[in-house]
């Protein structure tokens, strides 16, 4: 690519970036009032895994077991405070998916429920303080960071294999000494419970339970977490056991998305803190049947089968975690948003929701449509700014169709001819031949003048990925039918006149 090509680009995208400083100003300020509200932590605890707490616990029991054998203290662990200065510095974070992220303190007394801490001392244009406890020689990132404490965890070191000291016993003082023992600890050296349950949600839509599979279940005690993953029947069960109490927790995420609620703070959920398993069954109308719903379709088009199309952009060193923002105010202009250029900025929230109040079934399909955008953006980045919004539109409207109809069958769909331009040639390229298709639009002299057209639909048997690496390169219209007219099909003699239809003004 040519200096000057380069230049274009680069003066295309600012003058983009520009346009769009109101909608940023406009995001930053819905998130204002909602992250005011959670600069409020719960009491402060003294930290019974501190190497100092240990030692003082390990010296007690010795003075009561003359037997105990020696065993030395040393630093195990670090509890770390992570300072990302902006989303860059999110993403570093976000690739190691072996790092367990907190947006408060772990050494506070967490507030339950649906509450996203954020520390009042960060600025509003920027991602709250992480909290993480790292093995000693963790290979940190390219992210500030301070040491807070110094820890020994003996549950995840090798000594809880051997007599050195009694886990239990130990893990018991250390949390007496500190006023942190509660009726449920107990010295008892086998495991105790694997946190484990069942998560459902209602979908208004399919009018019965579905499960928000793929969904990550974290349970914590202290400075240990636990993870387990909903199945298809809504079942999880985490990869260790506690002996104590510990706080579940649910981060509408995977390693290539995240969800949140709006533009900055994480979608997540903070359940009970106890010791047995936990259930949610999420109810109509709840805003996480709405977190739940955007979840199922994003973990449907990256994980599931997605009918061999590519996936959207995927977390990686030189890729962020997608953002997709869920929106409870309404937007008058679209159900969902794209915006490529906050994605190639790194900044903000590339996709945003604004389905809050419509069905589950519209929701996912959004979902779908806007996440068809990112993969186009992705597979064909510098050609996807110049190509026309008839292509744009019409493909997402395709991948919308094609994609959610396996969750909720044969979806109805009436095509509007507007300046977006959502066509169903993708569908008629899919399906087969039909006698009649029919569709109303509305002009663009006249938004509110409906019409009716309607042809013989003779062209079937594409399959959806053909028509994705039909689209690689292709800007305009007449570049695309062309593009398909050159794959194998006995119908091909019919795509130019499926084309010429729903391309018609």
């Amino acid at each position: 690519m040519n200096k000057l090509n380069i230049y274009f680009i680069y003066l295309i995208s600012i003058l983009l970036f520009m346009s769009c400083n109101d909608e940023i100003e406009n995001e930053i300020s819905d998130n204002n009032e909602i992250e005011k509200s959670n600069s409020i932590l719960g009491k402060k605890l003294e930290n019974p895994y501190s190497v100092t707490n240990m030692k003082k616990a390990l010296e007690n029991l010795k003075k009561n077991n003359k037997n105990l054998n020696k065993g030395e203290i040393t630093v195990s662990h670090l509890y770390i405070k992570f300072k990302p200065k902006n989303e860059e510095d999110i993403s570093l974070l976000k690739i190691d998916s072996t790092l367990n992220l907190f947006d408060y303190p772990m050494d506070y007394k967490e507030i339950e429920g649906q509450y996203n801490y954020r520390d009042p001392e960060v600025s509003v244009n920027q991602p709250t303080y992480q909290y993480a406890s790292v093995e000693v020689g963790y290979k940190f990132p390219d992210v500030e960071y301070e040491i807070l404490e110094d820890l020994f965890i003996p549950e995840e070191i090798e000594t809880k294999k051997n007599d050195n000291f009694y886990v239990g016993e130990l893990v018991y003082e250390a949390l007496k000494i500190t006023k942190n023992l509660d009726i449920n600890d107990n010295t008892n050296r086998r495991p105790e419970w694997v946190p484990a349950g069942r998560i459902r949600q209602w979908d208004n839509s399919l009018e019965r339970y579905v499960a928000p599979e793929g969904l990550k279940v974290r349970a914590t005690r202290w400075f240990t977490t636990h993870i387990g993953f909903v199945n298809s029947n809504g079942y999880y069960r985490c990869d260790g056991d506690f002996r104590g109490r510990a706080r579940y927790r649910i981060d509408w995420e995977r390693h290539n998305f995240a969800l949140r609620s709006g533009g900055f703070s994480s979608a997540q959920y903070k359940g009970p803190y106890k010791i047995g398993n936990w259930n949610w069954q999420i109810e109509d109308g709840e805003i996480h049947q709405y977190y739940g719903t955007i979840f199922r379709a994003a973990f449907h088009y990256y994980y599931q089968n997605n009918r061999g199309l590519r996936r959207p952009p995927e977390n990686s060193f030189w890729r962020t975690q997608l953002r997709i923002g869920a929106y409870t105010r309404p937007n008058d202009d679209a159900n969902g948003v794209h915006s490529w250029f906050w994605r190639g900025f790194g900044l903000l929230t590339p996709v945003k929701i604004y389905t809050y109040e419509k069905s589950n079934r519209q929701t996912y399909a959004t979902t779908i449509h806007e996440l068809a955008h990112a993969s186009h953006w992705n597979m064909d980045r510098i050609d996807f700014i110049r190509t026309d919004d008839i292509v744009i539109e019409s493909w997402a409207r395709g991948v919308e169709k094609e994609l959610t109809s396996l969750i909720y069958g044969n979806l109805d769909y009436t095509y509007k001819y507007s300046r977006l331009r959502y066509t169903g040639v993708v569908e008629d390229l899919i399906d087969k031949p039909k006698p009649v298709t029919s569709y109303f639009y509305w002009t663009e002299e006249d938004p509110y003048t409906e019409l009716t057209r309607t042809y013989n639909d003779k062209v079937a048997g594409y399959s959806i990925r053909q028509l994705e690496d039909a689209l690689i390169h292709k800007k305009t219209w007449y570049d695309w039918e062309k593009s398909i007219t050159t794959i194998s099909n006995s119908t091909a003699p019919f795509v130019r006149e499926s084309f010429q239809f729903w391309k018609k003004d």
